[in-house]
């Protein structure tokens, strides 16, 4: 993804006090959920450079990745060199390029036990009871996402229905796909995802699901998020969560 940046008037963003900065900055650095001013951000960008982004999966990894204390594993933030607080950040998006060869999703149902009050926030291991676990990935299906201390079964979210969809090369057209293909799939899932060496999320195409078949979609990449760093350490909400909340 390419983005180019300049900055307009007065609204929001962060200070640098860079005074030229980079024309192109590489992002492949990801938080663990959490977005902390006070932590070193990339770059700068200078006014009217560029920012080339290598995301990763959103929604369903980190909502089975516990260690990740937000709906989202996002970017590290890049400074804009010049900008300050009050200053307003014009993005034009360059480029989307899909890279992922397929993508799983379906309807969530939370597990109790697996979270303390917020399951996109603050995940929890149901039998060693550590906060924001570590875990490994064992196997294929909803069980695959163990604790890394004790071995448990922690992903705090499970499908009560889902699919598997594969693209075409051209990242066009995707089909969903039966119980074979999708297990296919799902023990080459980091490959699958094309996710990003940095990531520390859990694929979600590693769950299978299989409910929905042969439906053919149009792919139509979009951005899912992006904003500027809060003034207090902050969770990535979910969208759902920001639209059931403010």
């Amino acid at each position: 993804m390419t983005i180019n940046l300049q900055k307009e008037h007065k609204a929001a963003a962060q200070p640098s006090s860079n005074g030229s900065g980079h024309e192109t900055v590489f992002v492949d650095q990801f938080i663990d959920g959490i977005l902390d001013p006070n932590k070193p951000m990339l770059g700068p960008v200078r006014d009217g450079g560029h920012i080339v982004a290598n995301t990763a999966p959103g929604c369903w990894g980190p909502m089975i990745t516990p260690e990740i204390r937000g709906g989202h594993e996002v970017t590290v933030p890049v400074a804009v060199a010049g900008a300050e607080v009050g200053d307003a950040i014009a993005i034009r998006i360059k480029n989307i390029t899909v890279t992922s060869l397929a993508t799983a999703s379906g309807n969530d149902v939370m597990l109790d036990g697996r979270f303390l009050g917020d399951p996109y926030v603050a995940g929890k291991c149901p039998e060693c009871g550590i906060l924001y676990p570590k875990t490994v990935v064992k196997g294929i299906g909803q069980t695959a996402v163990r604790c890394a201390n004790c071995g448990a079964d922690a992903a705090p979210f499970n499908f009560t229905n889902g699919y598997t969809i594969a693209f075409d090369g051209h990242r066009q057209v995707g089909v969903t796909l039966p119980q074979d293909p999708a297990e296919t799939i799902a023990r080459d899932a980091k490959t699958y995802a094309a996710l990003p060496e940095n990531s520390i999320q859990n694929p979600i195409l590693t769950f299978a699901p299989h409910d929905l078949v042969g439906l053919v979609a149009r792919v139509r990449p979009f951005l899912g998020q992006i904003g500027t760093t809060p003034r207090i350490p902050s969770p990535i909400p979910t969208t759902q969560a920001t639209l059931a909340r403010f």
